[in-house]
């Protein structure tokens, strides 16, 4: 598709066509298209080299993983550690320290590791100011996830439960010690806890996508007097997502945790969960800063999404996608792919009914399904040269689309992948089919179609999950998108 001479490539590609063609003279001359993809073919292996019968050419994950390939059932285990922050000792003796009930919360400075995960919760919950959370529940991703507690700030002790759908919930740890903020590695206080040091452990969770998940503290314990007394408190109900004493907190972009013996991915999402311990009007009416229990939540790549209930529903959109990405043949040995890029979502809208006991879900059932119309978005258009774009029943036209022709959109210099140049309804996708074809308008007015690739054959069109960033305009996809381990 672009401007530019592809006169070598499409001379190694024809004359193996020509040399076929003086064998037989039995055969009808070759069209226009079938001596382009020959010739495409034999740039493709040149580069990538022999293409196996076996070779597929769809990559993506995202919609298989939510109808065939995500988790079947739920999976749960509690790690033998949590974060770690490194030798700890040196802040022992300043656990009550004045310093750390400022409004800004003062971190010691000697922390080994994960200081700057410590600093950003700071920022983000700081002591006594006042936030609101609401009821919501968490919704499984299309991969798995962990919980780490990082922080107690208060001085009650409890048991960190998390339910996962509708399995029993699961006690990550309990907090036998009354230090007024603590992090591991920390010492206990030895009133309470009969010494011993901090270890708040934390939780891997695989679950299928949008399956509900909980988390909150319970049994909780305020301790006015000396342990064992009779004037020590029990909260009847306990604190966390679904009855709107826990938040959901952003944290930079490039702060993850260092986890050991964890790898993640470069695109790792990782959001803070912050539980309020005591509501308001409650024996030591609490303050509402949602510090006092602090989890990071850490996706490979994506965490659970947070769904708000509102008059004890919520809903659930999933959605099952793929990004296509087309070469056009408009020039033969650049294999950028980016000719055209277009995403293909099926959205549907689920609504959960649920009920509570004694502030924790008690049940949570599926009312309603709602399709909504299948869009596609097209992200970017490499080429310059005019092309109709056919996504199972429904066509879409550059030129007619207001678009020139002979223009390049989104595929040089700065690129926005979140660009949306055009977007329209389609009907009749299949997304296992890949029912996709592009209608070239090629040189001299030569006309050919481009569908998606069969097993074995040189790929013009590519499936990829919509989290792939296409290439800038010339560079080459990597083998190792082709070919993978």
């Amino acid at each position: 598709m672009k401007k530019r001479s592809c006169l070598l490539q499409f001379v190694i590609g024809f004359s193996s066509v020509v040399a076929f063609m003086s064998c037989s003279k039995d055969f009808p001359n070759p069209s226009y298209e079938d001596v382009q993809k020959q010739s495409y073919t034999a740039s493709f292996e040149a580069k990538y080299g022999t293409i196996s019968p076996n070779q597929t050419w769809d990559f993506s994950t995202s919609e298989l993983r939510l109808a065939t390939r995500g988790f079947s059932a739920i999976s749960t285990q509690v790690l033998e550690n949590g974060i770690d922050f490194g030798d700890v000792s040196a802040i022992k003796t300043v656990v009550k320290d004045a310093r750390w009930h400022h409004s800004e919360i003062q971190i010691p400075g000697n922390v080994e590791k994960n200081s700057q995960l410590l600093d950003a919760m700071v920022n983000a919950l700081p002591e006594k100011k006042t936030q609101k959370g609401v009821p919501a529940v968490l919704v499984a991703p299309s991969n798995g996830f962990y919980i780490f507690p990082l922080f107690c700030g208060g001085c009650l002790t409890f048991d960190l439960k998390v339910k996962v759908g509708d399995q029993a919930p699961v006690t990550v740890f309990t907090k036998d010690w009354i230090n007024f903020q603590t992090i591991n590695g920390m010492e206990k206080d030895t009133e309470y806890a009969d010494g011993g040091i901090v270890n708040m452990k934390g939780i891997y969770i695989e679950a299928p996508v949008g399956t509900p998940i909980e988390v909150y503290i319970d049994n909780i314990y305020c301790h006015t007097s000396a342990a064992g007394s009779t004037n020590n408190k029990a909260f009847p109900s306990p604190a966390g997502t679904t009855n709107g004493r826990a938040i959901y907190v952003d944290i930079p972009d490039d702060v993850k945790p260092v986890l050991d013996g964890i790898e993640l991915k470069e695109n790792a999402v990782v959001k803070y969960i912050g539980i309020e311990d005591i509501s308001a009007g409650a024996p030591m009416s609490g303050d509402n800063d949602f510090n006092d229990v602090v989890l990071a939540v850490v996706g490979n790549p994506d965490v659970p999404q947070e769904k708000i209930i509102t008059n004890d529903q919520y809903d659930v959109k999933t959605c099952l996608a793929k990004r296509y990405m087309i070469e056009d043949l408009g020039a033969i040995g650049d294999f950028d792919f980016n000719d055209i890029v277009v995403d293909v979502e099926d959205n549907t809208i689920i609504t959960h009914k649920v009920t509570y006991e004694n502030g924790v879900l008690k049940t949570d059932e599926v009312i309603s399904e709602t399709a909504e119309p299948t869009k596609a978005v097209v992200r970017a258009m490499g080429g310059t040269i005019d092309f109709d774009l056919t996504i199972g029943n429904t066509s879409w036209k550059k030129s007619e689309a207001g678009f020139d022709v002979r223009t390049m959109y989104n595929t040089q210099g700065s690129i926005d992948y979140d660009k949306v140049l055009a977007e329209f309804e389609v009907t009749g996708w299949d997304s296992r089919a890949n029912n996709v074809s592009v209608k070239v308008n090629g040189k001299d007015g030569q006309v050919f179609t481009i569908t998606f690739p069969k097993a074995g054959t040189a790929p013009m069109i590519i499936a990829v999950d919509p989290s792939q960033n296409w290439m800038n305009e010339y560079v080459s996809i990597p083998s190792s998108w082709f070919y993978r381990p």
